[in-house]
């Protein structure tokens, strides 16, 4: 097999043998398809979007039928690959976080020395930085796969902590729990989402921001790392005023890519306890508050607007409402019709 060249998590675009362009560090917001049926050209296509890698084919195929659709938004690469046959992917050592999700078929992972770990539909495992992995996909595996710089998640887990942090960030090896791994799987559903059915998420600059937010809180308050304890913090009683003006901050700013984390942060307090502070005196979570301050100012927003030059879609990201299917449902159960109808009442 011919030797692959660098492909360090990022490579340049180029234009694919069959005339298709690879992503590689397209522009954000580039929607683009790859196929092919050479496991060469497969290990290229992965290398230019992810990472150098090694492809194996089962006894007796000859064959494959990868397909890649992917986009970037903001800093994250996010894609849908599949291979159409079982295979055995042997990559090199990463120097970003990633994280694959199947949402078809299962798959096996091991990250370095590890022991396997079986993932199926809607289990997101995420590899840390400098180790090499080796994934066995099922026939019919199709998996979401993101990549996250390694300098913007430690940048923001050093924010969040509020120093600096001398150890690398090391994620457990392993699938979260339900409730824990729903943060992530909120924007697996967004990636999954604009890939099938482009809505503009990916250029725009605000939903970028919300996009990410949503990864970084994700991966470091939803997944378990070498840093959870001191991420989320002891449940200590937040301090009289505290909640108070969270509640003000999401008041005023309610655009703003807000995230349990970025609050937190914002207001000195350790994530449990501005979480324990919102149940006590708001009855809520931080998110769910915020998301009906959201709905509010986007029922505002729709009322007032010109049907002419508005959409319910621009209002509805503008506020970080990202999810248009659940916005919508959201929409309709707490003021009793679709956005639309309001838009064009």
């Amino acid at each position: 097999m011919p030797v692959r060249r660098p492909g360090p998590d990022s490579i340049v675009p180029s234009r694919h043998p069959h005339g298709e362009e690879d992503v590689g560090t397209a522009p954000v917001g580039t929607h683009l398809r790859a196929r092919a049926t050479c496991p060469d050209e497969a290990e290229e296509i992965l290398s230019r979007h992810y990472l150098s890698n090694r492809l194996h084919l089962r006894p007796g195929s000859r064959e494959l039928e990868m397909e890649f659709a992917g986009l970037k938004i903001g800093a994250i690469t996010a894609g849908r690959l599949s291979y159409g046959h079982g295979v055995r992917l042997v990559t090199e050592e990463a120097t970003n976080f990633h994280v694959n999700m199947p949402v078809r078929g299962h798959a096996v992972s091991r990250r370095g020395q590890s022991r396997p770990v079986h993932t199926a539909v809607g289990q997101g495992l995420v590899f840390s930085p400098e180790s090499p992995a080796e994934i066995s996909w099922s026939a019919d595996c199709v998996q979401l796969c993101l990549m996250i710089p390694r300098g913007g998640l430690e940048a923001e887990l050093e924010r969040l902590l509020g120093r600096s942090v001398r150890a690398p960030l090391r994620f457990d090896f392993g699938v979260a729990p339900d409730r824990a791994s729903g943060r992530l799987g909120t924007v697996l559903d967004l990636v999954a989402q604009e890939l099938d059915r482009p809505s503009g998420l990916a250029t725009s600059h605000v939903a970028g921001r919300h996009v990410e937010a949503l990864v970084l809180d994700g991966l470091l308050l939803g997944q378990s790392h070498n840093y959870s304890a001191a991420a989320l913090g002891l449940s200590t009683r937040a301090p009289g005023g505290a909640i108070k003006r969270a509640l003000d901050l999401i008041e005023e700013q309610p655009a703003e890519p807000w995230t349990s984390a970025a609050l937190a942060r914002e207001l000195h307090l350790s994530v449990r306890a501005l979480q324990a502070g919102f149940k006590r005196e708001v009855g809520l979570s931080p998110m769910a508050h915020l998301r009906s301050v959201r709905l509010r100012r986007a029922h505002t927003a729709l009322r007032e607007a010109d049907p002419a030059d508005t959409t319910v879609q621009g209002v509805a990201v503008s506020l970080g409402l990202l999810h248009q299917g659940r916005f919508a449902a959201d929409y309709r159960a707490v003021f009793g019709e679709m956005p639309s109808e309001t838009l064009h009442r």
